[in-house]
Order: C-alpha cells, then sequence, then structure tokens
C-alpha cells in the first residue's frame, strides 16, 4: 500500500511540474506577443501621425515634389516595417488546451524571418526619405527660421547617416535579443514535445 502511494506522489508531482513549465511556456508566448502587438501599435500610430499631417498641410506637400516623395517613402518604410509584424501574428493563449506546440514553434520561425535584409531596406528608406525632404527644404530655404546654405545642409544630411549607424546598431541590438528569445522558447518547445 505504502509503495501506492509514493508512486502516485511521485505522478502527481510530475504532473504537477508539467503544468508549471506549460504555464512558463505560454506566459512566454503571450510576452512576446504582447511586445510584437505593442510594436504593431506604435508604428500604426505613426501611420496615424503621417497621414493626418499630411491632411493638414496638403497644399504644401502637394506644391512641394521633393515633400510628396519623402511622405510616400516614408509610409512606405512604416509598410516595410508593420508587414512581418502582422504576418507573424497570433492569439494570446488564455487556456492550456489552446496550447499547441507545433502551431507555435511554425509561428515564432515566421517570426525570426525578419532578418538583416529586412532592416537594411526599412531603415534605407526611411533616411532616404529625409534625404530627400532635406532637398525640399533647401529648395525653401530655412526651416524654422534658419536658413538652410551648402555648408550646414551637407550637416544635416551626414547627420542622418550619423542616424542611420545609431538606428542600425540599435536596431540590430534589438533584433539579435528577440532572436535568442525566440530560440530559447523554441527549443523549450521542441523539448516539451
Amino acid at each position: 500500500m505504502e509503495t501506492q502511494i509514493i508512486k502516485w506522489k511521485n505522478m502527481w508531482q510530475e504532473q504537477k511540474s508539467n503544468t508549471l513549465e506549460s504555464n512558463e511556456l505560454i506566459e512566454r508566448l503571450n510576452q512576446m506577443e504582447r511586445d510584437a502587438q505593442n510594436q504593431r501599435t506604435k508604428l500604426i500610430v505613426v501611420s496615424i501621425i503621417l497621414i493626418t499631417a499630411c491632411s493638414i498641410g496638403a497644399s504644401e506637400l502637394l506644391a512641394n515634389k521633393y515633400y510628396l516623395i519623402s511622405f510616400i517613402m516614408l509610409l512606405t518604410g512604416v509598410f516595410i516595417k508593420l508587414l512581418p509584424l502582422y504576418k507573424s501574428k497570433y492569439e494570446v493563449i488564455y487556456n492550456e488546451s489552446d496550447f499547441n506546440n507545433r502551431d507555435f514553434i511554425q509561428n515564432l520561425t515566421k517570426k525570426m524571418d525578419y532578418s538583416i535584409k529586412h532592416l537594411l531596406i526599412y531603415m534605407s528608406v526611411i533616411i532616404t526619405a529625409l534625404n530627400i525632404a532635406l532637398l525640399g527644404l533647401n529648395k525653401n530655404g530655412t526651416i524654422f527660421n534658419f536658413e538652410i546654405n551648402d555648408e550646414n545642409r551637407m550637416f544635416f544630411h551626414l547627420a542622418t547617416v550619423i542616424l542611420f549607424v545609431v538606428a542600425y546598431i540599435f536596431n540590430k541590438k534589438n533584433l539579435d535579443v528577440n532572436r535568442r528569445k525566440t530560440l530559447s522558447l523554441i527549443s523549450d518547445l521542441e523539448n516539451k514535445n
């Protein structure tokens, strides 16, 4: 009788351990999806602000071809960043019965497909849009009552190159951290199978 009790006790502890492990995995998956949702929300807000600014200053935007090209490129850059975030979207798990390792491994693998190439394309489009807007400002001659001439125009263009390098380093670091988290989570999900 005592051996039977010990056996049941061990089975119960093992089951409890598996439940805790599943809950931890589900929480990690949910946190990754919440982070992605925050990014999507921020990018949608940026898009709304850009579209609102366009509608408020439509006459000025349409009067200068540099501004129009810059605006279109900025929106394109936002959509380049937003598209992979929506492709890898999945629902937050509230119930352990909704948890399916294979599906989440596939979703996490899709999420990792956002590569350095996508990052460079996104950042190049944004920085090019800023430089084109600077060309338009040069045509106007001033920005916030600050006269733009050839010397300080070169300074602004060099500042965008520095901005590109800093943004690349920052985004690459975040991409690497997310990739490590994702690989760790995929490994844990595969081990749970």
